[in-house]
């Protein structure tokens, strides 16, 4: 038994120990009651000469009952039995020896003793018995005891009592061994309950993979520091660190790799754990810390320090891992008194320290809880809209410079509310690619732009193609290319007819990935565009890579080349290296004549802009070409 175990089993002994003194207190009050009895009783009716002895008894009682404790037991115990034991042979001597009803007191003194739980008391009590059986039938046999049934007496009885006595002691012997070990036996069971218990309980409040106190452990903890420093002068903040980047990091190294940095970066903050500050870990990329300090500062300077142990390299195995990380704090009491108040603030301002970038962190305000109140509010909509199906798509014509006619059509989504007012894209689609919805909301603008486009052709514009926008979270899951090719499938649309347009930070993500996804489309005649160049990374290598037949140049560049000749250089420069690479050009913003001229003097083959039209719904885009040919062709330089 190690010595955790015998404290448990030490505190359980003293609560049976208090225990036995309740019962033997009991004992006492029973007796005392029957010897208070007997007094008046040999005062009042029998006139015997016995009450002092029965005083004293009963004053040898209330000592005892007043003397009980855990620590006296034992020696009360055996006062109390033998006291009883001597008393009950004191009035069979002095009455009538074996015949007196005195010595009926022995079995209930054993039971008494059995009631103890002590044997060594059995033992000597019942011996003791026995022999004062036999010392009253000598003494009456020899005369010695003057009883008024001596002439009575014989051994017969003094064998038989005795040998009563014998086996009821035997008895009594017998059963309060099997109480023991029994006791002992409960006593283990409870012993190992109460450890499995606080195994489970420790579990419970554990983080499997760093050892680090969870969630609820923390939910605890922040609960009752808060209570205790109630009144106190003093702040309490609640950080939310998640690592940005550990997906990826799962996705492209494996999980045992990502594990193992986890518990890397939990050691690190492991040794940030002081008397005013906690750490936890809540999830697998996520941290929580509770800190108290005196002001602001300290809080800044205590979360620079968690951001600086991602900071340092991570060696895992044979791999040189990069990990960044971002924190959310929430202070306690002025941004909430509980811990949930405070986690939900925490991780509303997590979500706009990771909007800052790499390694920030951000303090809870108001204005970000109606940030994300109004986010909620557009996510419950968002998926209202798919459900009575709110969206719908506008068309914007390419148009060839040089001919001015439509090459082409770009296909942006809009959002009609039911009390008919439109929602931009730039407003929803953020919204809508953190939450995942962009999957859904992206398939279904490729399936209606499809259904489109084939209206289009029985019109007689059988050579118009359709351009989509496509989100980086699209390609994330890695069946965004199938599931393209299959809604053209279903649509009976030739894949040559769509174009997708992507934009430049999708170059950042897993580029093995996009590539593959982007190639699986190309290789069945979908066209890749690369849509707001100039504005991101610019690495023409990428359009290659990609398989690229388009490039469209930001509309801020357009603009302002005609002002600005810088911008004006900018755009020549990306004119001159797309045709140096076999890339077509399109460039967007196009508002009037003169900068459609430029362009076209610049080389650039295909421009879009309210020059000629602004998005507008598909019944109004059919009758902008059904009118274009009358009015809108030739070229726009004499």
């Amino acid at each position: 038994m190690n010595k955790r175990q015998q404290i448990e089993y030490s505190s359980i002994l003293a609560q049976i120990a208090a225990d036995k003194v309740k019962r033997l207190k009991s004992f006492i009050l029973l007796i005392s009651g029957s010897l208070a009895l007997f007094f008046l009783l040999n005062i009042v009716i029998y006139q015997q000469a016995h009450a002092y002895t029965l005083a004293i008894a009963l004053g040898i009682m209330l000592f005892l009952y007043w003397f009980a404790c855990e620590d006296t037991l034992p020696i009360v115990s055996s006062i109390f039995i033998w006291t009883l034991t001597l008393l009950a042979f004191f009035f069979a001597w002095n009455t009538e020896g074996l015949y007196d009803t005195s010595l009926l007191a022995y079995p209930c003194i054993l039971v008494f003793c059995a009631m103890l739980n002590n044997r060594v008391l059995i033992a000597s009590s019942a011996l003791f018995m026995i022999i004062s059986i036999y010392c009253l039938a000598y003494a009456e046999y020899t005369g010695l005891l003057a009883s008024p049934l001596a002439e009575f007496a014989d051994w017969r009885k003094a064998h038989n009592t005795a040998l009563v006595l014998l086996v009821f002691a035997s008895v009594v012997y017998i059963l309060t061994q099997d109480l023991n070990r029994l006791l002992d036996k409960l006593v283990k069971m409870h012993i190992n309950m109460l450890r499995t218990k606080q195994r489970t309980q420790r579990k419970a409040l554990t983080n499997r993979l760093t050892l680090l106190p969870n969630e609820i452990a923390c939910s605890q903890y922040v609960q009752a520091r808060i209570y205790r420093h109630h009144s106190a002068e003093q702040l309490s903040a609640l950080m939310v660190l998640t690592l940005n980047n550990l997906n990826s990091i799962n996705a492209s190294l494996g999980f045992d790799i990502g594990d193992k940095l986890i518990n890397m970066i939990a050691s690190r903050l492991n040794l940030l754990n002081q008397s005013n500050a906690k750490v936890f870990h809540s999830s697998n990329n996520q941290f929580l810390i509770f800190i108290d300090e005196t002001d602001y500062h300290d809080i800044e300077a205590f979360a620079h320090q968690a951001l600086q142990t991602t900071f340092f390299s991570n060696y895992v195995e044979q791999y040189e891992v990069e990990v960044s990380a971002c924190i959310g704090i929430a202070i306690a009491p002025h941004d909430g008194n509980n811990y949930d108040a405070l986690l939900r603030r925490a991780h509303t301002a997590l979500t706009s320290a990771v909007q800052l970038g790499h390694n920030q962190f951000a303090f809870f305000d108001l204005e970000m809880e109606d940030q994300s109140k109004a986010r909620l509010a557009m996510l419950a909509g968002l998926k209202r809209a798919i459900e009575h199906h709110e969206f719908e798509l506008f068309y914007q014509p390419k148009i060839e410079l040089a001919t001015n006619t439509i090459a082409g059509v770009e296909a942006l989504i809009r959002w009609r509310k039911a009390n008919n007012s439109l929602v931009s894209s730039s407003d929803f689609i953020p919204i809508a690619e953190a939450s995942g919805l962009i999957n859904e909301i992206g398939l279904w603008v490729v399936k209606q732009a499809a259904i489109d486009c084939l209206s289009w052709h029985k019109l007689g514009f059988n050579q118009l193609g359709v351009s989509v926008n496509a989100s980086p979270e699209q390609f994330k899951k890695g069946n965004f290319g199938s599931l393209v090719l299959k809604t053209l499938k279903q649509q009976k649309l030739d894949p040559s007819y769509l174009d997708i347009e992507i934009t430049e930070s999708l170059f950042i993500e897993d580029e093995k990935n996009i590539q593959s996804q982007i190639h699986q489309m190309v290789s069945q005649g979908v066209s890749i565009s690369i849509d707001d160049f100039g504005t991101g990374y610019s690495n023409l290598n990428y359009l290659t890579k990609f398989n690229a037949s388009t490039l469209k140049i930001d509309q801020s560049f357009i603009k302002n080349m005609m002002h600005e000749r810088n911008q004006y250089h900018l755009v020549d420069a990306i004119l001159k290296m797309s045709h140096a690479i076999g890339i077509e050009n399109i460039a967007e913003g196009i508002e009037d004549k003169s900068t459609a001229n430029i362009l076209i003097q610049l080389g650039c083959r295909y421009g879009q802009g309210y020059f000629w039209s602004e998005p507008v719904p598909q019944n109004e885009f059919c009758t902008l070409l059904l009118s274009w040919p009358k009015g809108r062709s030739g070229p726009l330089t004499a």
